[in-house]
């Protein structure tokens, strides 16, 4: 009897006392945590969208334009004309179509009419986007070593798997440097810093 007696006053560790301890949170506790938790949302929310809205949604944007228009010349067995509006605009293909080469900074996909006129793809996940001044399509070296600073740019994507050698210059926030660079047999294009042409490849 005595050793019962004697385990049955131990003192609990203080981990079963925790336990034992269900009280939950107090009010002020709450408030507390629902204080830090506002003021995190307000600094870190409008930073995460200026992020997600910037250079790098963007690069990701025409990246994923650029594979799509691969795959879909090739499944839909037709040529896709992918289209670069340089950001300075210039009239020379107006006549083809003018609501589509008369835009400025952003791409397009069309496709050559039984007219011989362009129209837009009909595919939704290719229509055209127009970017903002902070993200600008300043330059498109041609495989020719031709330089293009006004207007547009034509890329063929061919049924057989492949395009043509082309490298895009941005300029983001006005200062920081892209290039854009699509090879004719790759279906994703790199994208590296600075200003690149064929000849530091």
């Amino acid at each position: 009897m005595s050793r019962i007696s004697k385990t049955r006053f131990l003192p609990q560790p203080p981990f079963r006392a925790m336990c034992s301890d269900m009280r939950g949170f107090t009010l002020l506790e709450l408030l507390i945590v629902l204080v830090i938790i506002s003021i995190l949302s307000l600094v870190v929310a409008p930073r995460i969208s200026v992020f997600m809205s910037g250079k790098r949604s963007n690069t990701l944007l025409i990246s994923a334009m650029i594979e799509k228009t691969f795959d879909d010349s090739f499944i839909n067995n037709r040529v896709n004309l992918f289209v670069f509006h340089l950001s300075t605009p210039d009239n020379e293909l107006i006549d083809f179509n003018d609501t589509v080469f008369s835009r400025s900074n952003g791409v397009s996909v069309v496709n050559i009419a039984k007219e011989g006129k362009f129209t837009e793809s009909s595919n939704k996940l290719l229509q055209h986007r127009e970017f903002p001044d902070s993200f600008r399509i300043t330059e498109a070296i041609l495989s020719s070593g031709e330089k293009v600073t006004r207007g547009n740019v034509i890329i063929p994507f061919y049924p057989q798997g492949y395009s043509d050698n082309l490298i895009i210059h941005i300029l983001a926030n006005g200062s920081e440097q892209y290039s854009l660079i699509l090879d004719k047999y790759k279906k994703h294009p790199r994208i590296v810093s600075d200003f690149v042409d064929f000849e530091a490849q």
